[in-house]
């Protein structure tokens, strides 16, 4: 985790301490206003709270700014930023003020997890939940878009191959369930979403064990050292495999890698 684009981001942003405490204002000026409004501000509207210029604000949000979340995230997992459209530069701050209220959340989860990929997972359902409740200004004004960061860790902690935009649209409508209903505590929010993510899992684990089966009995066949009777019970074996896994899709479950 401590590797992912959002944490070398926000860990290299640290160092550069005079740019980073600008950059700090106008995601807070951001944040104050979409709170008020539900709504996307203006860039004007933002540079005045901040008490900044125009020419410093186009260092800190836009394709030309000096250090940018999106912008990385265009490099290093299009995908996942092409679900983020910014028609201006005011919607590109939007995204990273995001990821910028959301931190102290993702930091209290990542201490919270012990290692285990699907608990790790869950615990970020409600984590999110819990951070969307808090902040439904910012998240309209953003679309009702989970953080980039968030994302981009429920893909790492899954695992089993998942990409970031495949995962987008369960974390997206966990947003519009805690949008939908105000006062809804965030772990019922959270239960729907885990049912969600229970059926994602099924079918994840499902074809991981498949795949896993489908090589050892390639590797079988080309064995020149198995031949009859043995060849024979090791096909039994592998068919009983292919039918419980018919049968049972999840029961190969592989979620015992520690999250990094």
């Amino acid at each position: 985790m401590r590797c992912s684009v959002a944490a070398r981001w926000w860990a290299e942003n640290e160092k550069r301490r005079r740019h980073w405490d600008t950059t700090q204002h106008y995601y807070n000026a951001f944040l104050s206003l979409s709170s008020r409004t539900g709504e996307l501000p203006d860039r004007q509207e933002v540079v005045s709270l901040a008490g900044g210029r125009q020419s410093t604000f186009y260092t800190v949000s836009g394709p030309n700014a000096l250090h940018s979340l999106l912008a990385r995230y265009q490099g290093a997992l299009p995908g996942l930023a092409a679900l983020y459209p910014a028609p201006n530069v005011a919607a590109w701050l939007g995204h990273e003020t995001a990821v910028w209220a959301y931190w102290p959340h993702r930091t209290g989860w990542l201490r919270s997890i012990d290692g285990d990929r699907d608990r790790a997972a869950r615990a970020l359902l409600f984590v999110l939940a819990d951070f969307a409740a808090g902040w439904q200004g910012l998240m309209r004004a953003s679309g009702g878009r989970p953080p980039m960061c968030a994302v981009e860790d429920f893909a790492i902690v899954l695992g089993r191959g998942a990409s970031p935009e495949t995962l987008y649209g369960l974390l997206a409508r966990l947003l519009t369930s805690v949008a939908a209903a105000p006062g809804m505590p965030p772990e019922a929010a959270a239960d729907s979403a885990e049912r969600e993510l229970d059926g994602l899992l099924r079918r994840m684990n499902g074809t991981a064990a498949q795949a896993r089966l489908a090589e050892a009995i390639e590797t079988v066949r080309n064995d020149p050292t198995i031949s009859g009777p043995r060849l024979a019970e090791i096909g039994k074996m592998l068919r009983s495999a292919g039918e419980m896994l018919l049968t049972d899709p999840g029961r190969e479950t592989g979620a015992d890698s520690p999250v990094v």
